[in-house]
């Protein structure tokens, strides 16, 4: 079963942008910017030592709106990994996604 996709506009679109990915040691920390629309529900968080996304993928939901920051921690040392992130809003019990934003990549220190 295909998921369903959220249609953000253009314009509030940008807004899921990393403002910020830092590394420390054996953790990241991720912050973006708070999404003004009133549907959205949480965002998710995908990471991952493959770039395609492929493999190792693990996902972190954030279940608040007005979180803008995100550390992962217990991670592996000298290890590249990628990020991207989505928002997804609940329709009758049913999480609908928007698109990953573009990855980014971070090296843990």
């Amino acid at each position: 079963m295909r998921k369903k996709r959220l249609r953000i506009s253009t314009k509030n679109r940008k807004v899921l942008l990393f403002q910020s990915l830092r590394a420390g040691k054996k953790s990241i920390t991720i912050s973006w910017k708070k999404l003004t629309a009133k549907d959205i529900k949480g965002y998710e968080i995908q990471y991952s030592t493959d770039k395609s996304f492929k493999k190792d993928v693990k996902t972190v939901n954030i279940g608040k709106t007005k979180r803008t920051s995100k550390t992962i921690k217990k991670l592996t040392s000298k290890k590249k990994y990628y990020v991207s992130i989505r928002t997804y809003k609940k329709s009758g019990g049913e999480k609908i996604y928007s698109k990953w934003s573009k990855s980014k990549s971070v090296k843990v220190k």
